[in-house]
C-alpha cells in the first residue's frame, strides 16, 4: 500500500456464522465480530556524505549509482526486520519470527505440521515459504521417506521455496494476507554545507513504512538455530 496519509485501520472481519434450527425456531444472530489492524509510519533513515570531485566527474552515473543503492539499503533493511525475530516497538515493525518456536532439524515432518496447522485456521490460496540458507540446505538434505528429498526443484511438497539470509529460519504463509505500507515517497534532503570544508555533499535519506499481517494465523513460522 502506498501514497498514504496519516495512521492507517484495516477493518477485519471474522465472518457471519449460521446454525441448524427447528422449522418454526427462531434464528440465533449469526453477526460476525469486527476488528481492525492499525498501520503507523515509522521512519527508516541514514545519511551519505559524498565527494563534490565524485559528483563533478560523473554527475549521471553518479546519480544513478547512488539512488540504486539508497533503494537497496532501504529495501535490504525492511526486509530484515520484516523476516526478523524483534518485537514491534512504535519505531520498528515486528519481525515475523518474533515469538517463533524453535525448529532444531527441519524434516518432511516438520513442513507437513506447518502446512498441517494453516489448514486447520483455513488458511487457503497460495503458500510459499521463506527460509534462511540454513534452513534451506538442511531441507535439501532430508530425506522424505524411501522418495527423495524434502526439497527438490525450488519446492517443499509443492510448493516454492524462497531463499533469503534476512529469514531467521522457515515461514510458511499466504503472503497476500501480509501489508507492506509506505508513507510518501523516499525523502532525499541535499546539505551541501554542513560537510563542504572537507569537499562533500551529504545526502539525508527519509523513508516511511509499516508491515504487519492482515491475519497472524495465515503464517506460521520456525526458528531455525
Amino acid at each position: 500500500m502506498t501514497g498514504l496519509v496519516g495512521n492507517v485501520a484495516i477493518p477485519m472481519y471474522d465472518g457471519t456464522t449460521v446454525g441448524w434450527e427447528g422449522e418454526i425456531d427462531p434464528a440465533k444472530d449469526g453477526a460476525g465480530k469486527f476488528s481492525e489492524i492499525e498501520l503507523s509510519p515509522k521512519r527508516l533513515t541514514a545519511f551519505i556524505d559524498v565527494s563534490k570531485q565524485f559528483l563533478l566527474q560523473d554527475s549521471v552515473s553518479a546519480e544513478a549509482m547512488l539512488r540504486n543503492d539508497i533503494v537497496k539499503a532501504l529495501s535490504n533493511k525492511l526486509e530484515a526486520t520484516i523476516l526478523g525475530d524483534a518485537a514491534g516497538t512504535n519505531k520498528v515493525p515486528a519481525g515475523i519470527f518474533n515469538g517463533a518456536d524453535a525448529v532444531t532439524t527441519p524434516d518432511y515432518l516438520t513442513t507437513v505440521s506447518m502446512e498441517e496447522t494453516l489448514e486447520e485456521a483455513n488458511v487457503y490460496g497460495d503458500y510459499c515459504y521463506i527460509v534462511s540458507p540454513k534452513a534451506k540446505a538442511l531441507l535439501r538434505i532430508a530425506k522424505k521417506g524411501d522418495n527423495g528429498f524434502v526439497m527438490e526443484n525450488g519446492e517443499v511438497n509443492g510448493i516454492k521455496v524462497l531463499c533469503t539470509s534476512a529469514a531467521k529460519g522457515m515461514v510458511l504463509g499466504n503472503f497476500s494476507e501480509y501489508v507492506i505500507a509506505q508513507w510518501g515517497a523516499i525523502d532525499l534532503t541535499i546539505d551541501p554545507y554542513s560537510q563542504a570544508v572537507n569537499g562533500k555533499v551529504r545526502i539525508i535519506i527519509n523513508a516511511y513504512f509499516d508491515a504487519k499481517p492482515r491475519r497472524s494465523e495465515a503464517f506460521v513460522a520456525g526458528v531455525v538455530e
